[in-house]
């Protein structure tokens, strides 16, 4: 029955195109569920991923990666927005939505490097102005530099994990961002867990060590790292951190790759790096 209510579906795809100027987007990725609201793509989406902020379109019903491709048909999609990550995970999900002749668009989440690139492509993909989008890039990231501390700049460490206590790597967005809004990162010399991760092992016993010259101390919270203030105030260690300012920011304002990420993230460190907060 199913597999009938299947087939029936991807007839009326076939045979009732939707228009291709009225796009109905369905996006299973959070990065780029942002990108697409912050290039005023809100009205072309019709669904979003499980993983989404709840205060993203709230409206839009949500989806799993490994959702079975007669929910997403039901919707009545023409293009779905992905990332091979989440491609691997359920390959039989994006080869029948091809099959029905559902547009695919699979894209990493952009580095800070390429950032740029990603959203002229985003924006041309999903027939969105790619100038638009870059206008807003170039604004938010001048508004930020332009509002950062130039002297006494504070000494700052990201807790990206409190497991084992993990960092931003080096080359991450969280980094890229601290830096770019003022701070000095104490942990710029972590490594990686891997090639490419946003993440690097760093320890107690290192930040102990830099305990007299640390500044600032976030909290990265989210899904990654469940930690609160209250969290860290009541670990043994952090006494040794006495003088120094704790904050908490969410995952994704400051590790996710997204213009609404950059403009709020950003924001919040420039207030808390000039004291602000």
């Amino acid at each position: 029955m199913a597999r009938f209510a299947l087939l029936i579906l991807m007839l009326m795809m076939t045979i009732c195109p939707v228009n291709a100027e009225a796009l109905r987007v369905i996006s299973l990725y959070p990065g780029h569920s942002d990108n697409i609201y912050a290039l005023g793509g809100s009205k072309i989406l019709i669904a979003l991923s499980e993983n989404d902020d709840n205060d993203l379109l709230p409206q839009l019903p949500r989806l799993s990666v490994r959702s079975g491709a007669e929910r997403l048909l039901a919707l009545r999609p023409d293009t779905v927005v992905t990332r091979p990550f989440a491609e691997r995970l359920n390959p039989n999900l994006y080869d029948v939505l091809r099959r029905a002749g559902v547009k695919i668009i699979s894209i990493d989440p952009p580095a800070w490097d390429n950032f740029r690139e990603y959203l002229m492509t985003l924006s041309r993909e999903l027939n969105l102005d790619p100038q638009s989008a870059i206008n807003r890039l170039d604004s938010a990231l001048a508004l930020i530099e332009s509002s950062a501390p130039k002297s006494n700049r504070p000494h700052v460490f990201l807790e990206a994990t409190s497991r084992e206590l993990h960092t931003c790597s080096r080359d991450s967005w969280a980094a890229k961002l601290i830096e770019l809004a003022g701070g000095i990162n104490i942990a710029e010399d972590a490594v990686p867990l891997r090639f490419g991760s946003a993440v690097a092992p760093y320890g107690v016993e290192r930040v102990l060590r830099n305990a007299e010259s640390l500044d600032v101390y976030i909290i990265q919270t989210g899904a990654m790292n469940p930690a609160t203030l209250r969290d860290f105030h009541a670990r043994e260690w952090t006494k040794a951190l006495g003088r120094v300012k704790v904050y908490e920011i969410p995952e994704r304002d400051i590790s996710r790759p997204s213009l609404l990420g950059l403009e709020r993230g950003g924001t919040k460190l420039v207030r808390i790096f000039r004291g602000d907060e």
